[in-house]
């Protein structure tokens, strides 16, 4: 039998496996501890018997098919209440990011602070250093993509995207920084994070060349530079978004005509039926009033009154009902 080589003889080896619950009680036990220290920092009313419990379990390290789950579900609840608006996943995120020591910790607490500070500070150093160069100028930043060419119109249009990122870097990390703050940072919308880098980007260049020159020269916008308004753009792509959708509404708007004359007529019809419909209803209730009226003054039976009324009931609720189109017979008690 030919002998297993090393890298065999590691794959062949049984790897051990955690349990569930053994991974559930390791879960618990880290984020009781992590909101436990949370709550103690920041001067949290904590029940000292908690924390008293809390540190019985830890200092204990029982094997994990023997850890109390009641007891660590119990505290993790009380816990999270207290903690509260933070949540137990953003307390222990942060709580292992802070104990971590890690090297660039002066620009983030976590990953995702890290990489926004670090492309705001990119984005940064790109503005600065493509306005260094000679072919970016006022003038011919104003002349746009169709009356530039060359190494000029990429400079400048270089330089417009990088003053569109810095806004937009700005914005995404003012806007992850204030959840981080409020320790109800969730690591799932990281990606979110980065698409809206990316969109600020395209609508800072929309906002400063894909526009018409003059739609900003009657607003309060008229005062602000290309440069200026790239900025606007990273920093607001949601404005930009309000912006683009007038424009297309305004269009259609052109296109097809006011609607706004159909709707009103059409209102104007709707209320016009409703109020037939609820005359003609109130004739026909009358009128069954009227003939109620008259069996009662007649030497009607009980057994014929009392038919009636359910007939005038079922009636009545029949007429009453949305579901259906019959209208109120007016005559519902002739035999």
């Amino acid at each position: 039998m030919i002998p297993l080589t090393l890298v065999q003889w590691f794959r062949a080896r049984p790897v051990p496996h955690k349990l569930p619950g053994a991974a559930l009680a390791d879960q618990l036990r880290e984020e009781c501890e992590a909101m436990a220290r949370y709550a103690l920092h920041h001067g949290l009313p904590v029940a000292p018997e908690i924390i008293a419990q809390l540190g019985g379990l830890i200092d204990r390290q029982l094997p994990a098919h023997a850890s109390p789950h009641h007891a660590l579900a119990a505290i993790h609840r009380k816990l999270a209440a207290t903690i509260a608006p933070a949540t137990p996943q953003a307390v222990t995120l942060l709580d292992a990011q802070h104990r971590s020591d890690h090297p660039l910790a002066w620009l983030g607490p976590v990953p995702l602070i890290r990489l926004l500070t670090s492309a705001a500070i990119v984005f940064l150093i790109a503005v600065i250093a493509t306005g260094m160069s000679p072919d970016v100028s006022s003038e011919n930043i104003d002349r746009g993509f169709l009356q530039s060419d060359g190494t000029r119109l990429l400079w400048n249009t270089l330089f417009l995207l990088f003053c569109a990122g810095l806004g937009a870097s700005f914005a995404t990390l003012f806007q992850a920084h204030r959840y981080v703050a409020a320790s109800t940072y969730d690591p799932k919308y990281d990606a979110s994070y980065g698409a809206r880098l990316i969109l600020g980007v395209i609508a800072g260049l929309i906002l400063v060349e894909m526009l018409p020159a003059q739609l900003f020269d009657r607003g309060s916008m008229h005062n602000f530079g290309k440069p200026a308004m790239a900025m606007l753009g990273g920093f607001s792509a949601t404005a930009v978004h309000r912006l683009l959708q007038r424009l297309v509404d305004a269009l259609e708007t052109l296109v097809r005509g006011d609607r706004s004359a159909d709707a009103d007529a059409a209102m104007q019809t709707y209320r016009a039926r409703a109020a037939s419909e609820r005359t003609q209803w109130q004739s026909e209730l009358a009128a069954n009033l009227i003939d109620l009226q008259q069996s009662l003054d007649g030497s009607a039976s009980p057994e014929a009154m009392r038919q009636r009324l359910a007939d005038f009931t079922r009636a009545m609720l029949a007429a009453g009902d949305p579901t259906t189109s019959a209208p109120l017979n007016p005559r519902p008690f002739k035999e």
